[in-house]
């Protein structure tokens, strides 16, 4: 066997974007980045340590000339005033899978790589989304939002794209060997220690040696390891679950007793995962309880509910300011959560060419949720319809936001006579009466109908100037122009008496169209 050459091992650059299957993101700040979530100013002096020493810092840290490696007291006589915080490998981990949970809407197998990548399978994606360069521009602009800095490079194989990535760079060749985290391939720092000292620091040098010496002078980890990256041995992954529930909780590192800090800090960064996480499952948000909890003590819960579901941060914060100015919170805050207890599929809202409803029919619903959210459920008031002919009863009123959201009913042609399927076909008046009102005959213009209702009516209707109508087989609806010009909705008794034949019958106003 010929020993690999450059051409090999060459990146992404030269192949066509449909080619590409894999896309990793690399998260070089990760340990940082999980603190800055916090609220820390990016302007003040913050370095990570790990083990007494600097693991990582920001920009303004590297300006004042620490470096990494140094101690913590070194750190501090360079800049005294500073803020350091412990590395947490396992609070990277839990962040590494909230950001693979919201990257799941581009790819069906997003898989870890620990400590610092996550890998997408794109391949399916490309004619959905477009190329692998736009699924790549939109996921880094999803980890942005999620204050999170990442790298993105596609290749054909996941550990291609994952030291392409790691990298920075977009060739294989150039690669450097101590960014491929040989160690956890199963590699002794032991064995990097002699490449070093053979003079190969790059995957380039190390592809052009022998496969076969390679294996009996280093193992077979290695030679597995590069047949993995070039596609020539299988590289399985374990791929994510989807969540079927979201709740996140956020520990502050200071105390919080101003509920201005919330709205500005934890509360719109728990918010945007709540959103991605919503869009990667195709769902809307219902309900949702906020936690605010002290160091001791229990946590005071804020409940939200929509009425229509909802996806958008900013919709979802708009509500919760409303809901958090009337609640009495800790003095000191220490954990935020957020827990999604409701959602339903997500239904978008479509327009026509000129324009529709839909618009004006949203801007209703979120005038009822911020009514009840300042006001409360209970002072707002909703109609239900009922499973009944009767107008007065196929409706009925309920106190506050209905809990649950049925289809609307649907009529019925077979109990609706053809002649009324002209003017206003299947339409109820915007005023119905609670009673039918006498109306004499002459004053009015009949336009459509009838309508039967054949079922017996179990009430009785009366006023001072006419007899009590009992119940009867059925009643004949028109709808009729008053003499007044308005459009109503009348009926007339199915069995008029002698009186009424003579002065035309006697004909009940039940309600007015708008």
């Amino acid at each position: 066997m010929s020993p690999p050459t450059q051409q090999t091992l060459t990146g992404h650059s030269q192949h066509s974007a449909a080619h590409h299957k894999w896309l990793a993101l690399h998260f070089p700040k990760l340990p940082l980045d999980i603190f800055r979530c916090q609220g820390v100013p990016d302007e003040q002096v913050q370095i990570v340590i790990q083990e007494q020493r600097v693991c990582q810092m920001n920009e303004a840290a590297a300006a004042t000339g620490i470096l990494p490696g140094c101690t913590l007291a070194t750190a501090y006589s360079i800049r005294s005033e500073l803020t350091y915080f412990e590395r947490n490998p396992g609070q990277e981990q839990e962040r590494l899978a909230d950001l693979a949970q919201a990257l799941y809407r581009y790819s069906s197998v997003v898989s870890l790589e620990p400590p610092d990548c996550i890998v997408l399978e794109i391949r399916g994606s490309l004619l959905l989304l477009g190329s692998a360069d736009i699924i790549a521009q939109d996921a880094l602009a999803l980890c942005a939002d999620m204050n999170h800095y990442a790298i993105a490079r596609s290749a054909q194989t996941p550990q291609a794209a994952i030291a392409l990535a790691r990298a920075q760079t977009d060739r294989l060749f150039d690669v450097p060997l101590h960014v491929l985290e040989l160690l956890n391939q199963g590699f002794s720092q032991h064995n990097l220690e002699r490449l070093s000292n053979m003079g190969i620091y790059t995957l380039g040098q190390l592809a052009q040696l022998p496969r076969a010496g390679l294996g009996k002078r280093f193992g077979q980890q290695l030679t597995q390891y590069l047949g993995r990256l070039q596609g020539e041995l299988p590289d399985p992954r374990q791929s994510i679950r989807p969540q079927t529930r979201f709740f996140r909780q956020q520990h502050l590192l200071k105390p919080i007793n101003n509920k201005e800090v919330l709205l500005r800090g934890p509360m719109p960064y728990l918010a945007k995962q709540l959103e991605h996480w919503l869009i990667a499952q195709q769902h809307g948000c219902i309900n949702l309880c906020w936690q605010f909890a002290p160091f001791k003590g229990e946590p005071t819960e804020l409940q939200i509910r929509f009425g229509g579901g909802k996806q958008r941060h900013q919709d979802i914060l708009k509500l919760s300011t409303l809901k958090l100015e009337q609640v009495d919170l800790p003095s000191e805050v220490l954990t935020v959560g957020l827990d999604m207890t409701l959602s339903r599929p997500w239904v978008s809202n479509n327009q026509d060419l000129f324009g529709s409803t839909a618009s004006a029919t949203i801007a209703v619903s979120e005038l009822v949720d911020e009514l009840s959210a300042r006001l409360g459920t209970e002072a707002c008031h909703s109609i239900r319809p009922r499973t009944q002919h009767h107008p007065e009863q196929a409706w009925r009123g309920l106190r506050g936001i209905p809990r649950e959201n049925k289809p609307a009913i649907t009529s019925d042609p077979a109990a609706t006579n053809g002649r009324s399927a002209g003017l206003l076909p299947g339409k109820r008046p915007l005023w119905l009466f609670h009673q039918p009102q006498p109306v004499p005959g002459d004053h009015l213009t009949l336009l459509q109908g009838p309508e039967r209702l054949s079922e017996p009516m179990s009430h009785s209707m009366a006023n001072d100037n006419s007899s009590t109508l009992t119940a009867a087989a059925y009643r004949d609806y028109y709808v009729a122009r008053h003499r007044q010009g308005a459009l109503c909705w009348v009926f007339t008794s199915p069995q008029p008496t002698p009186r009424q034949t003579e002065r035309g019958g006697d004909w009940y106003l039940h309600g007015y169209f708008a």
